[in-house]
């Protein structure tokens, strides 16, 4: 009789290979169960971000491990003899990759340093700048940002560390620029007496403070930075943060004016300037400020009271 000869996939048995393609399936699924149930666990007893790298490295340990005894098992796998063998292969693979082990060191660092974390608020610099997101997940090699509009921002954890990330979820603020236009033939004294009073009126505008946020907001005074936002104070107070409004410009027949405010919720920002507006631009048109008043004729020219002579 004839033997059969068994059928190779490189110089390996066909039915060692169809094991450990099992196992390496068994090894992904039993990583992925182990992440599940890990956050299950530990969620709310500890921040999310610390169960979710303790999560993310008990799968990893069990995927890699379960891998490397399966292929030690079935395809006689040597490590010692599997790095020996990678030579200029696996510098070139190495070299290749290398923008994959910067964002891995790098999501390390963050970890670490720990420069943004989970449902902060932050822009990170760049081409083109994120804008105002708020970080939704951290992973070895990629930070998820969610941008107001809802759209989620994909950003290499390489970007976090090299490049200029605010944060303004660590300063409990942020200040807006309200653009503001009138005719130029407004009284610009009483637009911007309307313009802070709508502010100062707002519930959710500085130094308008709920009693239950009153503390909070204390607080922000012992950090380094807010005494150097006013120099005019002895002490830094509530009056930081009083609304300001300039002349931006003039233009044709329109004063532009900036309104600066300072609100403490952030993710309402368009909210708040919305509300806010409508107040002020109600006040000006009952005043009838934003009507352009038509100049006065010119005198005749020669002496008051007369008239030029036909």
């Amino acid at each position: 009789m004839q033997e059969s000869v068994p059928v190779l996939i490189g110089g390996v048995p066909l039915d060692a290979f169809l094991a450990f393609i099992f196992a390496f399936i068994v090894s992904l699924f039993l990583g992925n169960l182990a992440y599940m149930l890990l956050r299950r666990l530990l969620d709310g007893r500890a921040s999310r971000g610390k169960v979710k790298w303790a999560a993310a490295i008990l799968q990893y340990g069990i995927t890699v491990g379960g891998v490397y005894a399966s292929a030690r098992y079935f395809l006689d796998f040597e490590l010692t003899a599997f790095f020996a063998s990678l030579g200029i292969l696996g510098i070139a693979v190495a070299f290749s990759s290398r923008q994959i082990i910067q964002n891995a060191v790098a999501g390390v660092l963050i970890t670490i340093n720990r420069p943004i974390q989970l449902e902060e608020w932050v822009v990170v610099s760049g081409r083109p700048e994120t804008g105002l997101c708020r970080v939704q997940d951290i992973s070895f090699t990629t930070t998820i940002l969610q941008a107001l509009d809802g759209g989620l921002v994909l950003t290499p954890n390489s970007s976090i560390i090299t490049s200029k990330v605010i944060n303004y979820s660590r300063a409990g603020l942020l200040e807006v620029s309200v653009p503001l236009a009138v005719p130029v033939t407004t009284e610009i004294a009483r637009v911007q007496e309307i313009a802070v009073a709508a502010a100062r009126d707002h519930p959710l505008i500085l130094p308008h403070v709920e009693p239950a946020e009153r503390s909070a907001v204390q607080n922000l005074f012992d950090l380094p930075y807010i005494g150097r936002l006013s120099s005019d104070l002895p002490r830094p107070d509530l009056r930081l943060f009083e609304p300001k409004v300039q002349v931006a410009s003039i233009k044709e027949e329109w004063v532009r004016l900036t309104v600066r405010i300072w609100i403490r919720q952030i993710p309402g920002k368009d909210r708040i300037v919305s509300e806010y507006l409508d107040a002020v631009i109600g006040h000006l048109s009952a005043e009838g400020l934003l009507e352009a008043k038509k100049p006065e004729d010119d005198p005749a020219p020669g002496f008051p009271g007369t008239a030029e002579p036909a």
